[in-house]
């Protein structure tokens, strides 16, 4: 069953991580180690697990370096893990019969659980309605439900390989979030499901693979907002930039912003994102700060 499956995982300064990660990966699955240009011990690492690895010259983002690491797949399917997550022994197997049950599937997260063992679930997106979104009931403790859903998350996600191509993969001009949310509502658009099985689970630490610091944690926010803007221009959401601007004055105004230098600084970003962002300079990859 290993050899229908190939597991991609992007590092970026991952080290720290990334060997727990490789070493959780059951024996006889191919893995590819797509690295956007770390400057730690990640290539390195990786290549002492038997992982291949692809070493890029330069950032590339999550998307376009996720398409390097799919590239040429003649598996039946994909699964795009972060660095900072491990694999219990049977997930793998219980993702590949899932999809053999549910042929029409073309994408599926496991159950995603954080450190301290609760469920991590993705409810909502910018591109799907209120009523779309995923009930909280199955991010309840203990919950075995297979179910179909409107939305995922790119944490950890296990594609047909068929599907992934039809739709032409991740759009590789989002350089950083949001590019999952537009994958799959792609997939959607094109007739496939998609399905959370949460008798299959991953551990996700969440940022480890990127760092916690103020900076960084700025960097993101700047970064959600680009991607939103063109997530949502692109699929036809209203005033995504009137909108964006909204999200920013109320974070700003909040008090537990005005509280904390951490939430400040994402708020300030997240303003500045929404101000620099122009379509024609995102698309032609113009997306730094």
């Amino acid at each position: 069953m290993h050899n229908r499956l190939r597991i991609v995982t992007v590092s970026y300064n991952s080290a720290e991580v990334i060997g727990d990660f490789l070493a959780s990966v059951p024996p006889g699955i191919e893995v590819v180690v797509v690295d956007n240009s770390s400057r730690d011990a990640s290539r390195e690492i990786a290549a002492d697990h038997g992982a291949r690895v692809i070493a890029l010259d330069r950032n590339l983002g999550f998307g376009a370096a996720c398409n390097r690491g799919a590239e040429g797949n003649e598996k039946d399917f994909v699964f795009f893990c972060n660095p900072d997550s491990t694999l219990t022994p049977d997930c793998c197997d219980l993702l590949i019969e899932a999809a053999d049950r549910h042929p029409k599937a073309g994408a599926m997260n496991p159950a995603i659980l954080n450190g301290k063992g609760a469920i991590r679930l993705n409810r909502r997106s910018a591109l799907i309605s209120r009523a779309e979104f995923t009930d909280r009931r199955y991010a309840e403790p203990g919950n075995k439900d297979s179910v179909e859903v409107n939305i995922l998350t790119g944490a950890a996600l296990f594609c047909r390989q068929a599907a992934f191509d039809a739709v032409g993969g991740f759009d590789e001009r989002i350089f950083l979030y949001h590019e999952d949310d537009d994958l799959v509502y792609r997939m959607r658009q094109a007739g496939w499901t998609l399905r959370i099985e949460h008798g299959a689970t991953v551990t996700h630490l969440g940022g480890k693979s990127s760092g916690n610091a103020i900076s960084g944690a700025a960097l993101k926010a700047y970064f959600i907002a680009q991607s939103r803007i063109y997530v949502e221009r692109r699929h036809g959401v209203s005033m995504p930039r009137a909108r964006a601007a909204l999200r920013a004055i109320a974070k700003l105004l909040s008090p537990l912003t005005l509280l904390s230098a951490r939430k400040r600084a994402q708020a300030l970003a997240y303003l500045k994102g929404t101000r620099r962002f122009d379509m024609q300079r995102y698309i032609d990859g113009d997306y730094m700060p």
